[in-house]
């Protein structure tokens, strides 16, 4: 009786494939199980204590891995540690040469016409369909559960890019910080069912508003990849996240907007 069966040794090629499987198949797992508790939890009517539950259990899970992670920049246990980047940005030689402002100017553009269309939104009319996220959210389902997933995914974004920050990257140099003076601030407002004025800007239709909010993510995304064909010039995302949360203050302001917005959006 054959008790056993010779088996070669696999190749290099077909070794780095299996060990791209085992690293990939958890991080799909993870996210078809986001993607599936953001639209259980999209049925739930704001200002319930079961959307209440709902959302500090999902400020947990963000809060949780955004420790885990930060606790492996500093190689402590029950950490993820994440490769640092090998330089910060902007880059004081070579290509990537350029002022913070300059390189950062999509990403402040994209945050203003942000704003403004949230507050021509909230003056909208009684008797007409209120464009804002909050608005859409809670008229839309499925703009609801994609809210909630990218709301924790800029959470999660925000953590790593800051786990991923070059270890000198606070130790800049004076001729550095000139060019690293640049800020942005932006309030989340929420929908109100009173007029204040008639809305004679935004186009009186949910369709349009729908458009705009998907066509902002199309944009961010094309913002991104165009910086990171930019060889410097431009910052990402990440480095866009990484200049503007440098101060503590400003990283202290950036976390509690973002929480405030979770609150505000899916459980007040």
């Amino acid at each position: 009786m054959k008790l056993w069966t010779y088996r070669p040794p696999l190749r290099f090629d077909e070794t780095m494939a299996v060990v791209r499987a085992h690293r990939i198949a958890p991080g799909i797992v993870l996210a078809v199980a986001l993607c599936a508790c953001c639209g259980w939890a999209s049925s739930l009517h704001r200002s319930t204590t079961s959307a209440l539950a709902m959302w500090v259990v999902s400020l947990a899970i963000v809060v949780a891995i955004d420790v885990l992670v930060w606790r492996g920049r500093h190689h402590r246990r029950l950490s993820v540690h994440l490769q640092p980047v090998e330089s910060h940005w902007p880059r004081p030689n070579g290509h990537g040469r350029t002022t913070a402002l300059g390189g950062i100017s999509p990403w402040l553009a994209l945050v203003l016409i942000v704003a403004v269309w949230e507050v021509l939104g909230i003056q909208t009319g009684p008797h007409e369909p209120h464009l804002t996220i909050s608005a859409l959210a809670q008229a839309f389902r499925p703009i609801a559960a994609a809210l909630l997933l990218v709301w924790m995914l800029v959470g999660l974004g925000y953590g790593v890019a800051r786990a991923r920050a070059p270890v000198d990257w606070r130790a800049a140099t004076p001729s550095s910080r000139s060019s690293q003076g640049a800020s942005s601030t932006s309030a989340a407002v929420g929908a109100q069912h009173t007029a204040l004025v008639p809305a004679v800007v935004l186009p009186s239709s949910r369709a349009a508003g729908v458009a705009f909010w998907v066509g902002l993510v199309l944009v961010c995304v094309l913002v991104d990849l165009a910086a990171r064909r930019s060889r410097g010039r431009l910052a990402n995302a990440e480095e866009f996240v990484r200049l503007i949360s440098r101060p503590t203050a400003a990283n202290i302001l950036l976390v509690v907007a973002w929480t405030y917005a979770g609150w505000h959006l899916f459980a007040f």
